[in-house]
C-alpha cells in the first residue's frame, strides 16, 4: 500500500495562537513568536497538492477512513510506516502521514491544530514534556479501550506503563524504551590503565576523576547541563521529581551539590565550554571519560568515532539512594477532537498488536521494545547494547513537573549560573528550594 506523506512547510516563527503550546516530550529548545506563515504541500511523492491537514474519507460513500499520524524524524516515520504496514487491507483504514521540519514545530502547532480541527489523529510522544499536554487536556484518554479490549496491554512491560497511567488514566500505549546509562569510553579506560573494576558509585567516579586530572590534566567527567542528564543524577542519588511533589527533597540538593562541587574541583567538563552541542560530542572527540546519556551513543559513535570502544554502566549509586535513571517510554498517543476516535483506537491496536513495530524498533533505531517478548530479540540483534536490557529495573519514569519546560529552563539555568560564575555561592539545597518553591505540587 502507497501512503502518502503530507509535508508541512512551517514560517520561522509561529501565530499568537500558538502561544498555548511549548515544546515537550523530549524536544529539547522551544520557542514562541507572535506571527507565521503557514504552508500545507504535500511531497513530490504523491504528485499532488492539499490544503488541508488532514485528508478524509467520506463514510458515507463506503470509502475507508483515513486518518494522520505526525511524525517529525525520519526514524519515527520509518517505525512507524513499517508498523502500519497491511492496516488498509486488514481494516480498511487508510494512514498519511503528517511531517514536521522539527520538533519544536511539532510540538508548537498541536495545541492551535487541536483547536482548528486539523491536528493529527495520532502521534508518537516520549514521556518527557508530556504532562503539560495532558494537563491541557490535548491527549484523548485510551482507558476504555483498554478496559474494553479493542486495545491490549498484554505482554507490555508493566513500568512503562507507569509513565503512561497519570490518576488511572491511560494517555499513551508504549512501545519503545530507553532507559538512562553511565557511558565509559572503554578504548581510553584501557589506555589509562584503570583497571578491571568499573565505578558503582559517584564517589568511585570522582576517585577516578582525582586520578585522571593527576596523572592525564583532565576532566573525566563530561555533564550536559541539561534537564536529562540532572534527573538520571538526582534519581541516582535516591532523589527525583514526582511530577513536583519531590523537587525539595535532600537527595536532590545532594546530587546537585555533588555536580557543583565536583565541577569547582576541574573535574568536570561541559558541552558549553568547549563549544560543543552536546555531551557525545565531547566523548567522540575524547575530552572525557565518561558522561551520562543512553543507546542513541552507539549509532553516533559507529558512524563518527567506529575505532572507539565504549561500555554502558548502569547510572551509579549516589549518597543513600540505589542508583538507575531515567527511561524514556516511546508511546502512541491519540490527538483530541479526531473525528474518527473509534478507528484510532484500532488503528492504535493494530500497530501495538503486531510484530511489524516492534521489529522496527530494534532494526531502525537500536532501542528496547516495550513488550518483554522482544527482549531477546534486542538483545540478539544489538549485542552492544543488550545489558541496557537488565538495567530497566532500575530506571524510573523522568516525573517533572506540570510546567516541565519552565521547570527544565529554571533548573539549567540555575546550575549554569552556581557552576559558571566563580562569585556564585548557591548550593543544591538553594536551587532545589527554589525551583520547589516555584514549581512544586501538593
Amino acid at each position: 500500500m502507497k501512503k502518502k506523506l503530507i509535508t508541512k512547510v512551517l514560517g520561522s516563527v509561529l501565530c499568537a495562537a500558538m502561544l498555548l503550546g511549548t515544546v515537550g516530550c523530549g524536544a529539547s529548545d522551544g520557542k514562541t513568536a507572535e506571527t507565521a506563515k503557514d504552508t500545507v504541500q504535500e511531497s513530490e511523492s504523491t504528485e499532488q497538492t492539499t490544503q488541508a491537514a488532514v485528508v478524509e474519507a467520506k463514510n458515507d460513500t463506503g470509502e475507508a477512513v483515513t486518518l494522520t499520524i505526525g511524525i517529525w524524524s525520519d526514524d519515527e516515520s520509518q517505525r512507524l510506516e513499517k508498523a502500519f504496514e497491511g492496516i488498509e487491507d486488514d481494516l480498511g483504514i487508510k494512514i498519511e502521514f503528517l511531517k514536521y521540519p522539527s520538533d519544536s514545530d511539532f510540538w508548537d502547532n498541536i495545541p492551535a491544530q487541536i483547536a482548528a480541527g486539523t491536528a493529527p489523529d495520532i502521534i508518537s510522544c516520549t514521556n518527557e514534556h508530556y504532562l503539560q499536554y495532558i494537563e491541557q487536556g490535548l491527549f484523548e484518554p485510551l482507558t476504555d479501550y483498554v478496559d474494553s479490549g479493542v486495545i491490549s496491554l498484554e505482554g507490555t512491560w508493566e513500568k512503562a506503563m507507569d509513565a503512561w497511567k497519570i490518576d488511572n488514566v491511560v494517555y499513551g500505549i508504549p512501545y519503545a524504551l530507553n532507559p538512562g546509562v553511565f557511558i565509559v569510553n572503554n578504548s581510553m579506560w584501557n589506555e589509562f590503565g584503570l583497571g578491571d573494576n568499573y565505578p558503582t558509585t559517584w564517589d568511585e567516579v570522582l576517585d577516578i576523576c582525582k586520578k585522571v586530572k593527576e596523572e592525564h590534566n583532565m576532566p573525566a567527567l563530561c555533564l550536559n547541563v541539561q534537564e536529562y542528564h540532572l534527573t538520571n543524577i538526582a534519581l541516582s542519588f535516591g532523589g527525583g521529581w514526582d511530577y513536583g511533589k519531590n523537587i525539595g527533597a535532600k537527595e536532590n540538593a545532594e546530587a546537585l551539590q555533588f555536580l557543583i562541587d565536583a565541577y569547582k574541583e576541574g573535574y568536570i567538563v561541559t558541552p558549553t565550554e568547549l563549544g560543543l552541542s552536546w555531551d557525545g560530542a565531547v566523548m567522540i572527540q575524547q575530552s572525557a571519560l565518561f558522561s551520562t546519556g543512553g543507546a542513541w551513543y552507539q549509532a553516533s559513535f559507529a558512524s563518527e568515532a567506529p575505532d572507539i570502544e565504549l561500555k554502558y554502566l548502569p547510572v551509579p549509586k549516589g549518597g543513600n539512594g540505589n542508583g538507575g535513571g531515567t527511561c524514556h517510554s516511546a508511546a502512541l498517543v491519540a490527538l483530541k477532537n479526531s473525528k474518527h476516535p473509534e478507528e484510532v483506537a484500532k488503528a492504535i491496536s493494530y500497530a501495538v498488536g503486531g510484530d511489524k513495530l516492534y521489529e522496527a524498533v530494534v532494526d531502525v533505531t537500536e532501542v528496547i521494545p516495550a513488550k518483554v517478548e522482544y527482549f531477546d530479540l534486542y538483545k540478539e540483534k544489538v549485542p552492544a547494547l543488550a545489558d541496557l536490557v537488565s538495567y530497566l529495573d532500575s530506571s524510573t519514569p523522568f516525573s517533572y513537573p506540570t510546567q516541565s519546560k519552565k521547570f527544565a529552563d529554571s533548573l539549567i539555568n540555575l546550575m549554569q549560573e552556581t557552576m559558571f560564575d566563580e562569585s556564585s555561592t548557591m548550593t543544591g539545597q538553594d536551587i532545589v528550594e527554589q525551583l520547589a518553591a516555584e514549581y512544586g505540587a501538593e
